[in-house]
């Protein structure tokens, strides 16, 4: 990471903790000045952006971090030159499922759900519509909130739910996670996944 961009992350961070989201936000819009192909900022400028209920800011940041993810390895495929950690999860990966994909390079959504996650709360948790009709993920948005503001609340709010953790977790991984897989599929540039240009493809 660029020696510049580490205090922008870390004030970034400390701001939203802090409860200054439109500082944090500009912090990391700062930070896409210095370098605009890091994915960890797109990432954190999601989240802020969730924070704020910047619907359409947290679903692009959160295209733009994937596109940043996977290209490199869909070059990586295509060069045979794959890391051994992931030419081992890719080896075993699902050849019924690979061949639906729109490039081999997206089986990395599937073995890394993290930005999957992020991005369907963003979809679901910040669509008023969506919530009316699934009144059954109302606590599950208000405890990831909690989650990415890191404010501290994370607790008392998943106890005030009376769920746990692993509650959290399923309904992510049932619920959450397969609807950011299949927003990622049918958005995310793939014919263009060779250039990093993000801001350009995706705001």
């Amino acid at each position: 990471m660029n020696h510049r961009l580490q205090p922008l992350m870390d004030q970034g961070v400390a701001l939203k903790r802090q409860g200054n989201l439109e500082g944090a936000r500009d912090c990391y819009i700062q930070a896409l000045k210095e370098d605009p192909t890091e994915m960890m900022i797109y990432i954190n400028l999601g989240k802020v952006a969730h924070l704020l209920r910047s619907q359409d800011l947290a679903i692009r940041s959160y295209l733009a971090s994937a596109h940043l993810q996977i290209g490199p390895v869909e070059a990586a495929i295509q060069n045979n030159q794959l890391p051994m950690h992931l030419k081992i999860q890719y080896d075993s990966f699902s050849k019924d499922v690979l061949v639906q994909l729109p490039k081999k390079s997206a089986f990395i959504i599937f073995i890394d759900p993290n930005t999957s996650r992020h991005l369907a709360h963003s979809l679901i948790d910040l669509s008023p519509d969506k919530m009316r009709g699934n009144p059954e993920l109302s606590p599950y948005a208000e405890i990831y909130h909690a989650h990415i503001f890191g404010n501290g609340s994370y607790e008392s709010i998943i106890q005030r739910h009376r769920l746990t953790s692993s509650d959290q977790i399923n309904m992510d991984e049932e619920t959450y996670i397969p609807l950011g897989r299949k927003f990622l599929v049918e958005h995310l540039k793939w014919d263009q996944l060779s250039t990093t240009d993000v801001l350009k493809l995706y705001f």
